[in-house]
């Protein structure tokens, strides 16, 4: 079959609500070229990559489940497992994407699911990291404005109940721009952060705040380092197009003193373009076919030594639902037939050859300090 795809090495990627989504020329390719040419990248970028001094760093997973937009549908004793699976592979910190739901409107279902999640990663000894973001799913907002006044509360209920270790105040901030229709202004943002750090801080003194995003939001990313209040900046890594771009954000961070980490990444999707078919579909396409986990195991081997060569602070795979099952056709992110196999997955306790290498890459990289 033949696709339309983004070329490889040269796309740029944007995040939609759940996933990353090819703009720019495209052209035909087939999945053994994408499988062949994503392949000698990575081994590329690794070898380069792997020749540097490997700094110590912390390993983190994107609960996915936990996501506003899932997590209404997704059973308390599955996000429970989904954690300790997590646990189980020696994560350090564990990254959630909250959003206005279930916070606006007061959802007490899907707020209790939260309480009992964060409690149970507490006493699993993790760290916990909010990533709040806008999604549509539930509550619209049409432009900063109402961002800013639905957000803030949000953000402080957030920080009050749950003191996050780490709470990312601005979150791919012309993703976000473009779902409420509005210009992503960086004064705007860099505003905002201002605003949304100080009341975090203020509703949970030692909480670490930061913002951050992808490559092509550069100048986003150098107004946040203006700000004394942040305490990080992050980085959402998707493709391999701007890992020169990456590399100077990261100079510029170090100059600045603050830390940097890897918030988000995964390998970009494969996608057969269908008429009528949206970016945010395109973002989830194939996440959990299993024609593609050999590359997402060399992906996140590829990322994890790109961060240890340039001293960043932590690494976080997005899609985990990958850790507990595949499928030989489809695996749409969200696909109610996938979301079905993974939990059945999680609650027998099955884990996938991604799962188990991403295990053993944190034990190898804590054995090599």
């Amino acid at each position: 079959m033949r696709v339309r795809l983004g070329l490889v090495l040269s796309l740029a990627f944007s995040i939609g609500p759940l996933g990353m989504v090819p703009v720019g020329h495209a052209r035909e390719i087939t999945e053994a070229q994408y499988l062949s040419a994503m392949e000698q990248a990575l081994r590329s970028v690794k070898a380069t990559a792997a020749s540097q001094p490997q700094q110590p760093i912390e390993f983190s997973a994107n609960l996915f489940y936990a996501h506003e937009a899932m997590i209404e549908h997704i059973p308390q004793p599955v996000l429970l497992r989904y954690a300790d699976a997590l646990l189980e592979a020696g994560v350090q910190r564990v990254d959630i994407n909250p959003g206005l739901y279930p916070w606006v409107g007061q959802d007490q279902e899907s707020i209790g699911k939260y309480d009992a999640l964060i409690a149970h990663l507490r006493a699993g000894g993790v760290k916990v990291v909010f990533n709040p973001q806008y999604s549509p799913t539930y509550h619209r907002v049409k432009d900063m404005q109402e961002w800013r006044a639905k957000a803030l509360p949000v953000y402080v209920e957030l920080a009050r109940r749950y003191r996050p270790d780490i709470f990312i105040v601005a979150h791919e901030p012309t993703t976000m721009a473009a779902r409420m229709g509005a210009k992503a202004s960086v004064t705007a943002w860099r505003d905002f952060a201002q605003e949304a750090a100080e009341a975090v801080k203020r509703a949970s003194p030692r909480t670490r705040c930061g913002a951050g995003g992808l490559y092509w939001e550069q100048a986003f990313f150098d107004a946040f380092l203006t700000l004394e209040v942040l305490d990080v900046v992050t980085l959402d890594i998707y493709n391999l197009a701007g890992l020169k771009t990456y590399n100077r954000m990261i100079k510029k961070a170090r100059r600045k003193g603050k830390p940097v980490y890897i918030e988000e990444t995964w390998r970009p999707p494969y996608y057969h373009k269908q008429p009528g078919m949206s970016l945010e579909q395109i973002s989830m396409t194939g996440v959990g076919k299993a024609s593609f986990m050999r590359l997402d195991i060399q992906w996140l081997e590829t990322m994890a030594d790109y961060a240890g060569a340039w001293g960043l602070e932590a690494i976080t795979p997005f899609w985990t639902p990958t850790f507990f099952a595949y499928v030989q056709r489809g695996g749409y992110a969200v696909d109610p037939a996938y979301t079905t196999r993974v939990m059945q997955a999680i609650e027998r306790g099955e884990r996938t050859d991604t799962f188990k290498a991403y295990r053993d890459l944190i034990r190898r990289k804590r054995r090599s300090r």
